[in-house]
Parts: C-alpha cells; sequence; structure tokens
C-alpha cells in the first residue's frame, strides 16, 4: 500500500480536524486473474515482472471497478474519519502475472488530536489511520510500500501552515468487540508533518497588544494628573488585551493544559495589574508630601516595566520550547 496527500484544503484548531485530498495505491498478486498478453492488445513477449507500463486491462472509474470487475480486492476504511471519503476516481489495472493494482483519490475530513502547548509556534504530527475492512491480520496485511509512495511539492500546505515530511507505517492492533471478544487487525498509519506559520498571527494579534501595553506605560510620565485619569488608561490597556484573548481562543480548542500563548497573556495582565498597583502607590506618596520619592519611583517604573516584561517572555518562551 501507498500513499499520496495532494493537498490540505483545512486545519481546524479548534475542533482538531483535518481535511485534505489524497489518493491510495493497493497492490497485490492473483492468479486467477492471469491472461494472455495478446488477450488485451500488450505485446506477445511482455516479460514477467515487468510493471515499468499500465497494462491495457484495466478498469478505469466507479461504475466499472464496482460493477464490471469480478475479481478479490481489499477495502479499506479510515476509522478516525468523519464521515464518509469521498471518492472522485478510482482504477483497477492487471498485469498478464495477476498483478493487480488499485488507485483511489478521494477527499476526507479526519479527527485529528494536536499539541498545541507552543501555540503559535507548534508543529504538528498528524496521524490518518487505514484499516482493511473486515479482514483479520492473518488474511490481510498493510505493507507500507514507498515505491507507491506519492508526493506532490506544487502545495505545500495552506497560508497558515508548511507541508512537511510523509510517512508510512503498520502495526497490528487489536479491536474490541461488545461480546469482550477481541481480534488483531492491521493498521496502516499515515503521518502528516505540519508546522504552523506564525507571522500572521504575530503580526495581526500579538504585537498590536504588546503596543497596546506599552502605551499603557505613558502614566509614569504622567505626574500632574490625577490617580483617576492614570489608572483609566491602564484599563484600557487591559480590556484591549481581554478583547484581543478573545479572539484567540475562536482558534484554539478548549485544551486542559497551558499553552504558550496563554503563559504570555497571563503574564501581560500580571505587567499590567503591577501597573495600578505602583501607580495607588505612587499617589499615596504624593499625599504624604514625598514627592521626590514618587517621582523617583515613576522614573525606575520607566524601563523597569519593560525590562520585566521582555525577560518575562523570554523565560515563557524558553520554559515551554524546552519542556515541550
Amino acid at each position: 500500500m501507498g500513499f499520496n496527500l495532494v493537498n490540505i484544503t483545512d486545519v481546524d484548531e479548534k475542533n482538531e480536524n483535518l481535511d485534505f485530498d489524497g489518493a491510495i495505491y493497493l497492490e497485490w498478486m492473483d492468479p486467477r486473474l492471469a491472461y494472455e498478453p495478446e488477450e488485451f492488445g500488450m505485446p506477445g513477449d511482455w516479460v514477467a515482472g515487468d510493471y515499468s507500463n499500465t497494462p491495457t486491462h484495466i478498469y478505469l472509474g466507479d461504475f466499472a471497478v464496482k460493477e464490471i470487475f469480478q475479481g478479490w480486492r481489499p477495502h479499506v476504511v479510515i476509522p478516525n474519519g468523519i464521515g464518509n471519503r469521498i471518492t472522485t476516481n478510482m482504477a483497477i489495472s492487471i498485469w498478464p502475472d495477476g498483478r493487480v493494482a488499485y488507485s483511489e483519490s478521494f477527499y476526507a475530513k479526519i479527527e485529528a488530536p494536536m499539541d498545541l502547548r507552543r501555540f503559535p509556534f507548534d508543529s504538528q504530527r498528524l496521524e490518518v489511520f487505514f484499516h482493511p475492512f473486515l479482514y483479520q491480520r492473518d488474511e490481510v496485511v498493510l505493507v507500507p510500500d514507498d515505491r507507491l509512495a506519492r508526493t506532490w511539492d506544487q502545495n505545500l500546505g495552506i497560508a497558515d501552515w508548511s507541508r512537511g515530511q510523509t510517512t508510512m507505517s503498520e502495526r497490528p492492533i487489536e479491536i474490541a468487540y461488545f461480546d469482550e471478544s477481541r481480534s488483531e487487525i492491521s493498521e496502516f498509519v499515515v503521518t502528516v508533518e505540519i508546522k504552523r506559520r506564525p507571522t500572521h498571527f504575530l503580526v495581526s494579534i500579538v504585537l498590536p497588544m504588546i503596543l497596546l501595553v506599552a502605551l499603557t506605560w505613558c502614566v509614569f510620565w504622567m505626574h500632574n494628573e490625577s490617580i483617576a485619569n492614570r489608572v483609566n488608561v491602564t484599563f484600557i490597556g487591559i480590556l484591549s488585551v481581554v478583547a484581543y484573548y478573545f479572539v484567540i481562543l475562536d482558534n484554539v480548542p478548549e485544551v486542559s493544559y497551558l499553552t504558550l500563548i496563554d503563559a504570555f497573556i497571563i503574564s501581560t495582565f500580571m505587567i499590567l495589574s503591577a501597573g495600578v498597583v505602583i501607580l495607588v502607590v505612587v499617589d499615596s506618596l504624593f499625599d504624604e508630601h514625598k514627592a521626590h520619592l514618587a517621582e523617583r519611583v515613576d522614573r525606575i517604573c520607566r524601563w523597569a516595566f519593560p525590562l520585566a516584561y521582555v525577560l518575562t517572555t523570554a523565560l515563557l518562551a524558553i520554559f515551554f520550547f524546552r519542556l515541550y
């Protein structure tokens, strides 16, 4: 068996789904279908084992494969598929010695759990499973064959993702039935590697949010303003960060673990909250007629807050990239 990932049409992180166009290739030997080359217009001197060219004995199209072809062929299903895969083309070719090749192109949607801890700098290894329908492993084994694998380099993914390596493997798995019995089947696994391109997310969401936070630090230059005006500026920044966080939540699933972007936003809230506390302290110093000390606190905060924000973000990035 071989697999071809033709095109990735959608990666839905919210629902952890992958939509793609693909193709499968199956080859097996069935001596019952052997024939003389001349019967189907092939050269009479055809050499057994020469499969370099497609034979003239071929069943092309859905009707020919399903209704006219009378031989045996394996049926494979995608157990982690959502709905039925939509077959667009299929064909069966038969060589004179009984070698059979089945080709099928299709569109499918699969459920693919994702690890989003590094979001938006994450890479994913998504798996597509193929099982032989009704056959146990002592009857049918789906053997990966790199010779049958294909690739189409003209389309390497969608806008936010770049496509990496696609690998094939086979393993035995157990299927449990309602009567508690078990059977072993052959599972063909296709692993699709994709990597997120974070540029759009960083430019459209993260960078504006950082600029909003930086603008709130102007309060440390507002000596003559009342504390109400200075706190209002900070709270506007907090509300803006909340709005951006809701935008982010629309794009990621409700996972049970903390992601990099979650930690970054929490640290942003903490920095803004610390700014409010500092403003209250500075106002108290002015009320106690300690203007010189209050102005000194403001001067320290002008560089301390940006430095703390940068260091906190760097430590979070190091932690998530080393741990995960």
